[in-house]
Order: structure tokens, then sequence, then C-alpha cells
């Protein structure tokens, strides 16, 4: 038992560990990506993380879509057509459908975008842990999965491009 003043070893090593950030960004962003009205398979940018030191214990990793601008084509308002769509991510060496999981999950009428025009674009977070999938130096791709999962993102209209896409991963671990 310590001595009052003293912490335990336990409580020491937990107070040497360092934590560390880092951000991984896909390589080169998706000039145009179109969300259909008709649910479909949509392939996002793929990350790769590296870098990460051998023996480091991961805490957390979360998944970002950064879009550039919108722009509707549709000739009518467009956003998300419906809620808990979502956006999955796998290891590169994974299968859709066994390996993936939920990485970001849309909401029903974001992403809105006049008829005809142009909107500003938009960062959104994952809010999920996906270290589960994102557990080290790995290439990790990204996708609205319909085939295997039934929740791809769909547009109300015709079509909602997302212009100059990206996906990030922020992980956390300790040292």
């Amino acid at each position: 038992m310590a001595k009052e003043g003293q912490l335990s070893s336990k409580v020491q090593t937990q107070l040497n560990r360092v934590v560390c950030q880092m951000d991984f960004h896909s390589a080169t962003p998706t000039a145009v990506l179109a969300i259909p009205a008709v649910a479909a398979d949509k392939d996002f940018p793929s990350v790769i993380v590296a870098g990460i030191p051998s023996g480091a214990t991961m805490l957390s990793a979360e998944a970002m879509l950064v879009i550039g601008a919108l722009h509707d084509t549709s000739a009518a308002e467009n956003q998300v057509a419906a809620a808990s769509k979502t956006l999955r991510v796998k290891k590169s060496t994974g299968a859709w459908g066994a390996d993936d999981i939920v990485a970001l999950t849309f909401s029903q009428n974001a992403l809105e975008c006049k008829a005809s025009e142009y909107g500003g674009g938009r960062v959104l977070f994952g809010g999920t842990d996906v270290k589960a999938e994102v557990d080290g130096n790995a290439t990790y791709n990204f996708r609205s999965e319909q085939t295997n999962r039934s929740d791809a993102v769909t547009a109300t209209g015709a079509s909602l491009e997302l212009l100059d896409v990206s996906t990030i991963l922020r992980v956390l671990f300790t040292l």
C-alpha cells in the first residue's frame, strides 16, 4: 500500500503513459460523388493509416467525412432521403457484409441543397468509436453499402452531388 503522499505503482504507470492523436486523410479527394435516389453501393475515398508505433494501445478511432460543396442536379430541393443510412468502414483485406462496421450515420434531411443550386460544404463526424475495425496500420475502405447491409444513403431528388469528398480517421492511442 502506498504511503500518504505517494502514488501506487499502477497509478504512476497510468500517469506516465503518453496519449497520442493522429489524423489520417484520404490521399486524393473524390471530385464528384453522386448520391442517387435509388439505393446502391457507393464507394467513398479510402484512408491509409501508417506510422502508429508497434506496441501502441488503441484508445479510439473516429471517422469523419469532409464535403467541399453540394450540388443539386435534380431540379428539386434535395437532401438525404431517409434516417439511419450509413457509411461503413472495413480493412481493405476484409469483405463487405462480413467485416465492415458503421462509421457514420446520416440523418434524414441532412445535406440539404436548394433546387439546381450549389450548397456549402460540410464536415460530418462519425461519433462512433470504430477501433473494433480500425485497429492499427492498414488501408481502410469506406462505403455506403446496399448489397449486403441494405442501409445505403439515398437522396430525395434524382442526384445529390457531393463535391471534393475526403474521409478522415482520427486515431487516439497510448505508448
